[in-house]
């Protein structure tokens, strides 16, 4: 979460700002928070990978939050896709080509964390998030008067088509952090993530070697 400068912070303070209110409230913040999470550990796990593959010019360091955002984009993708909203899915993934593009013009930009945090909200989305199927109940005349969904929830999903979780989720959510929690239990480096973290907030750069003040 530490990011290298205002300006910084700011870029992915708006980008948070223009996802739409449907992936949150639409899909829920506990699948939300949750493919955050996870592909801010899955952009780490991309960067590093780049960074100790012998790639030219690509820093061991990162900071900042965008490969949770980009996992935001991955789970929205995902969760179109599942909708049958190919149209919409194409923008999310043309939006992430030029991200690419961009990260190919500018070196301190992480392509691989933004990558991994991609395709980490992708895999959250499609195992763990809600499928969607017709619903005879909302294709009955009238039936928008008592729509219990949002409105840009329903744009999206399209009329007479309904989260149905019996179809498309393939694991509970519960099933990701109870395997986290067995692999944190079980390997004594991972059981040492959480306070690595907060040392991390409290003391920003004690943990890498280089002091940073804040």
């Amino acid at each position: 979460f530490l990011h290298g400068s205002l300006i910084h912070l700011l870029l992915n303070a708006r980008y948070l700002w223009t996802l739409p209110s449907w992936l949150e409230f639409g899909l829920g913040w506990k699948l939300y928070i949750s493919a955050f999470l996870v592909s801010i550990v899955t952009g780490n796990i991309g960067h590093t990978f780049a960074a100790t593959s012998g790639q030219s010019g690509v820093s061991t360091l990162v900071l900042g939050a965008s490969g949770g955002i980009c996992g935001l984009q991955g789970l929205m993708f995902a969760a179109l896709r599942k909708m049958g909203n190919y149209a919409e899915s194409g923008v999310v993934f043309t939006n992430m080509l030029w991200l690419f593009l961009f990260g190919l013009m500018n070196g301190s930009v992480s392509n691989a964390g933004h990558v991994g945090g991609f395709i980490g909200g992708v895999l959250v989305g499609y195992f763990f998030g809600p499928g969607y199927g017709r619903s005879y109940g909302m294709m009955r005349k009238f039936s928008l008067e008592s729509d219990s969904y949002t409105a840009d929830y329903r744009r999206v999903m399209g009329f007479g088509i309904e989260p149905d979780d019996k179809r498309g989720q393939v694991f509970p959510l519960w099933y990701l952090w109870g395997a986290i929690l067995m692999a944190m239990v079980s390997r004594p480096e991972l059981r040492a993530i959480p306070g690595c973290i907060l040392k991390g907030f409290l003391e920003p750069g004690k943990l890498s070697g280089i002091r940073m003040s804040v």
